[in-house]
């Protein structure tokens, strides 16, 4: 061995010593198979439950929706309903008499379904009326029960109305009328433009 190259050998190992040293200070990492206690760990336990958040409001939420009501207002709405149109579409799809009158017999249906569903609605509306009047009275709430008789009234009076629509739609006339009439009116001018269109509107 000459004697640079055991000079250079010397300074190799000199080197080696200090980077030996720090591998000894740091700790072996643990191998992947290897557990610890149960004691020692610590789970997050959002891991495996999943907690509900606060539902944030915003303004982008859509108001709850008011529950229908089957009260004169409702009925008002309903009779309002033009059939005008349909009676001209229906023409058009099918141009037969009896046809027309089988939509006015459902048109009829759906008013005599619409009376039931307000009259139970005001039997019902009635009777609640009647049980706040009878406990408000047995508390001495006199001001409770003299607005109670006073907004029973008022119901008493819508009743009267709707029993009056419908014992004049068994005569045939009064506002359940209108949707009869405007179903005939739609589906006779149906018939007036198909006789148009195939004869009158042909040139001679």
């Amino acid at each position: 061995m000459r004697f640079f190259d055991w000079f250079k050998k010397g300074d190799g190992a000199k080197q080696q010593e200090p980077q030996a040293a720090v591998r000894e200070n740091i700790a072996e990492p643990e191998p992947a198979n290897e557990q610890k206690s149960n004691d020692s760990i610590e789970i997050p336990e959002d891991i495996f439950i999943e907690f509900e958040k606060p539902k944030q409001p915003t303004h982008m939420e859509p108001a709850e929706e008011k529950q229908e009501v089957n009260d004169l207002d409702a009925l008002y709405k309903f009779l309002e309903h033009n059939y005008e149109k349909k009676g001209y579409e229906d023409a058009l799809m099918n141009p037969d008499s009896s046809s027309m009158e089988e939509q006015v017999m459902l048109i009829r249906n759906e008013f005599n379904l619409m009376i039931s569903k307000v009259k139970t609605h005001y039997s019902t509306y009635t009777r609640t009326i009647d049980f706040h009047i009878e406990t408000r009275k047995r508390n001495g709430m006199v001001e409770t029960v003299d607005e109670l008789e006073t907004h029973k009234k008022n119901i008493q009076e819508e009743i009267s109305i709707v029993n009056s629509i419908y014992e004049e739609d068994k005569t045939n006339s009064g506002l359940s009328q209108n949707r009869i009439l405007s179903y005939r009116r739609g589906f006779k001018n149906g018939f007036a433009a198909i006789t148009f269109n195939n004869v009158l509107g042909r040139k001679s």
